[in-house]
């Protein structure tokens, strides 16, 4: 298969062009009247030097982002809406998109479709770009003969899921900065600033006071044991890492994080909201309900949580319902176990967790509301304190120094 630059014009005679992979020339000219264009020109591509050689490789590993997997089942869940055949909807987005991995793997994609395998089969191939989410809703569209809607869907919910995200950055954001910038100003006054006032210090013999002992014990440890300190926190990163990706390290971490006492609530708001949405999204799609736990508990991103719902999935296989395990839970607020029992009552669960998922939403935009006020004083008091540590580190010797000269 070769790559071919082409240029083309619809019926409107408006221009486009792009790059197409095919096996000769006469390929490209059949794809782009199939898909109602014109060919003016088509050439293969130039695989360049050296130099495009390596971009073209780096571009391979290429991450595949959250917002080109919607634009990606949006287009086409329109296209498919409109009622073109699915290997030429794939087409017709293939080139459209710029990153070079995901555009590679929609060509695979369509290769297998064309071969006789089905979409949702060609998509588990790659499951590392589309999640079990993604595939089971759209095995579930292939079944129901709705692709297009379950498609538009999917975007819905990665849409959803990326706003959630967009929420915890958010809501970490300014911590981050305030603590970045505590600890580059430490790191700025201990290696330069600091070390000029030990050596003027050491000058005089009198005793100096405590906070400036601190400050040149400190300067002592890094000037002397950085190598020590930088492998030591190499290390620390390293074990943490190698913990949490351990299933028992990462559970810990997880009720860590929930049990914080400004940050746990918030997320907790925020993993159960996408559980509810995408408990919701299954549902609507005909997806059994023990096998939509299974796939939502894989989605919420806190071994806490999905252990939970797996818990209950186990509790309604057994005949129970979905309220009665979600009592039991302790995670869930008396108002959410309501609204899914009205929902289970009235036959309407879906509709109702999809309410759910919009209460919890609202709960944790109004915490990241007020977060920052609320940790504005902590932080303030926190910075507060460095400051006058180095402050009077610095300059009550030099007070003592000034009243020693002024009784000569």
């Amino acid at each position: 298969m070769t790559n071919f630059n082409f240029k083309a014009r619809d019926r409107y005679g408006v221009a486009t062009e792009g790059v197409m992979e095919a096996a000769d020339s006469k390929s490209v000219a059949l794809r782009l009247e199939k898909m109602g264009y014109t060919p003016v020109t088509i050439s293969a591509k130039d695989t360049g030097g050296l130099v495009e050689k390596i971009a073209d490789w780096l571009a391979s590993w290429q991450k595949v982002k959250q917002d080109e997997l919607i634009v990606f089942s949006r287009q086409l869940a329109s296209i498919l809406e409109a009622g073109v055949p699915l290997t030429e909807g794939l087409e017709a987005v293939q080139e459209q998109i710029k990153n070079k991995r995901f555009r590679d793997v929609v060509v695979a994609v369509k290769r297998d479709i064309e071969g006789g395998t089905t979409f949702s089969d060609a998509l588990e191939k790659y499951q590392k770009i589309f999640s079990s989410l993604i595939i089971n809703m759209v095995r579930a569209g292939e079944k129901a003969g709705i692709l297009g809607t379950e498609l538009d869907r999917v975007s819905q919910l990665l849409e959803k899921d990326l706003e959630t995200s967009e929420k915890i950055k958010t809501a970490i954001r300014y911590p981050l900065i305030v603590v970045a910038s505590l600890v580059i100003a430490f790191v700025v006054l201990t290696v330069f600033v600091i070390p000029r006032f030990v050596s003027f210090f050491s000058a005089f013999e009198a005793e100096l006071p405590l906070p400036t002992r601190i400050l040149i014990g400190i300067n002592h440890v890094v000037q002397n044991y950085w190598g020590w300190i930088i492998g030591a926190a190499l290390i620390l990163a390293y074990g943490i890492k190698t913990a949490l990706d351990t299933e028992r390290g990462r559970y810990s971490w997880d009720r860590l994080v929930l049990s914080t006492p400004v940050f746990g609530p918030l997320f907790s708001k925020i993993f159960l909201s996408r559980f509810a949405r995408v408990m919701s999204a299954m549902l609507k799609s005909g997806i059994p309900i023990l096998d939509a736990l299974s796939i939502t508990a894989a989605t919420v991103n806190n071994l806490v949580i999905s252990r939970v719902i797996l818990d209950i999935r186990d509790e309604v296989s057994q005949g129970k319902s979905l309220t009665e395990p979600m009592k039991g839970s302790r995670i869930f607020p008396p108002i959410a176990i309501s609204m899914v029992a009205i929902g289970e009552k009235s036959g309407m669960l879906e509709d109702m967790l999809n309410k759910v998922s919009d209460y919890f939403d609202r709960e944790a935009d109004y915490t990241i509301k007020n977060l920052i006020p609320m940790l504005e004083p902590i932080l303030i008091f926190v910075l507060g304190l460095v400051v006058l540590l180095f402050a009077l580190g610095i300059y009550l010797p030099m007070w003592d120094l000034i009243r020693v000269f002024k009784t000569f």
